[in-house]
């Protein structure tokens, strides 16, 4: 990559969209994309959704995000352009059993995200989810594809899959990640996000294999295109979003981020609401930033 220029990782939920189910990205967003790839700097979406949610987001960007790589599933996924994989690493059969037995015992319901190869959906056992929980797969189902129900998930696992996830409240996801993290931290690694849907109240809990995040896949796909992590700039909103700031040389937390995300940030921009990721692309195409002395200007 040409000296001088960055690579630039942008969160999707909460940072270049409005909402957690808002596919719809807006054209001041577009414009600062377009600059920012005008100006010769490779722009990334590093994010929690699955390949065929960040198609629509793509879809809707009427050409601005046409081609650019894809950290996806929080780094269990990594695209450098459409065809060319640089990881795809998926739960055994075994770990996504004991897994399902864990999820159980906390009477937690767990969706099951397959590799694209495997049809690349959903797959959930037939009970009534959480209001929170049912209100995701509901939008889900209309936006993105159907959500496939099965009698035991046990008897329905495939050879590996990206993820094992789900959304409860605080109290009933923090024992299960607690008792996951014991029992198998050694394989894999667990992801806690705050839900745009009930923020402070319902959380995400997502499981990957043990080298997964998004920081891993940032550094995987800066390695593979020869950008150091000084050249590199990581913009987010959430929990997820911190391994991420720990492999870039340049952080960016948005306005409406937590407290503890905004803390580990070298700048904070404006919320999502008032196009504080846009903001800040446009400084970067512009030259002002990540290069200007002052780090706070525009936030």
């Amino acid at each position: 990559m040409e000296d001088g220029k960055l690579l630039v990782a942008v969160d999707v939920d909460g940072t270049l969209l409005d909402t957690e189910f808002e596919d719809d990205v807006s054209p001041r967003v577009r414009g600062a994309i377009t600059a920012v790839r005008e100006a010769g700097h490779l722009l990334a979406l590093c994010t929690g959704r699955n390949r065929r949610s960040v198609d629509h987001v793509i879809a809707s960007a009427s050409g601005a995000l046409d081609g650019v790589p894809c950290i996806l599933l929080n780094g269990a996924l990594v695209l450098d352009g459409a065809d060319r994989v640089l990881r795809a690493s998926g739960l055994p059969r075994a770990v996504l059993g004991r897994l399902v037995e864990l999820f159980r015992a906390h009477h937690v319901m767990p969706l099951l995200f397959t590799e694209d190869e495997a049809g690349g959906g959903v797959t959930i056992e037939t009970q009534p989810p959480n209001s929170v929980l049912g209100a995701y797969l509901r939008r889900r189902a209309g936006n993105v594809g159907p959500v496939r129900e099965v009698d035991d998930l046990l008897a329905h696992l495939p050879s590996s899959a990206l993820e094992l996830g789900t959304i409860d409240l605080v109290e009933v996801v923090l024992p299960l990640d607690a008792e996951i993290r014991r029992e198998l931290g050694d394989h894999v690694q667990t992801v806690l996000t705050e839900t745009l849907l009930a923020r402070n109240e319902y959380l995400w809990l997502e499981v990957y294999q043990s080298d997964c995040n998004k920081g891993s896949g940032l550094t995987l796909l800066a390695e593979s295109r020869g950008v150091p992590r000084a050249r590199t700039v990581a913009i987010g909103d959430n929990y997820n979003d911190l391994d991420m700031f720990a492999a870039a040389g340049h952080r960016v937390a948005m306005g409406n981020a937590p407290e503890d995300v905004r803390s580990a940030a070298d700048r904070v921009a404006r919320p999502v609401s008032e196009h504080g990721a846009a903001l800040v692309l446009e400084e970067i195409a512009a030259g002002l930033w990540p290069n200007a002395a002052n780090d706070n200007i525009g936030g």
